[in-house]
C-alpha cells in the first residue's frame, strides 16, 4: 500500500489535470479498499498483495471511467 500511495503522491506533484486526477483516483481507491476490508496481512487482513493491487486497479478504472463520462457531459 505504501508504494501505491507513493505513486499517487508523485503524480500529485506533476503538472496537468490528468496527473492530478490519476493521483486522486489512486489515493481514494487504496483508502476505500482498506476501509472496505480488503487488507494485506500487515494491515490485519487476509488479501494477498496481488489481490489488494487488483482491487485498487479495479477501483481506479471505475473512478476514471465515471469521471471521464461526467466531464464529457459537462462539455
Amino acid at each position: 500500500m505504501a508504494m501505491i500511495l507513493a505513486v499517487a503522491s508523485l503524480l500529485g506533484y506533476m503538472k496537468g489535470e490528468s496527473s492530478h486526477r490519476a493521483s486522486r483516483a489512486i489515493y481514494e481507491s487504496a483508502l476505500e479498499a482498506v476501509s472496505d476490508g480488503v487488507r494485506t496481512a500487515d494491515l490485519g487482513g487476509q488479501a494477498s498483495t496481488s489481490d489488494f493491487t487488483a482491487e485498487v486497479i479495479r477501483r481506479v478504472k471505475t473512478k476514471v471511467e465515471v469521471w471521464s463520462a461526467l466531464a464529457d457531459i459537462e462539455r
